[in-house]
């Protein structure tokens, strides 16, 4: 009797350590895939804030060129409006 109850026991405390083992096994892969994911997304996190500093050098750079294209068209309307008021004040003074 006392064989049947070690023999029974021992079997018992192997398929506990073999399902513990599964368990560790999956928790491990679980794991191992959990940490490669979290690499991928850093590098999609990475790649996603070059593309925004790199959107925003390429904004500031055509807000400059437009500022700048503005800038020359509101020095032409004031020149212009400058000799529209010169010719009105001659024509004027003329009369």
């Amino acid at each position: 009797m006392d064989g049947t109850v070690l023999a029974l026991s021992g079997s018992l405390m192997s398929i506990l350590i073999l399902v513990i083992g599964f368990f560790i096994s999956r928790l491990i892969n679980d794991l191992k895939k959990v940490v490669e994911d979290t690499g991928k997304n850093k590098g999609r996190i990475d790649l996603v804030a070059k593309q925004q500093e790199n959107d925003i050098k390429r904004i500031e750079e055509r807000t400059t060129l437009e500022l700048c294209n503005l800038s020359k068209h509101v020095k032409s309307l004031n020149e212009n409006v400058n000799s529209l008021v010169t010719l009105l004040a001659e024509n004027g003074l003329k009369k």
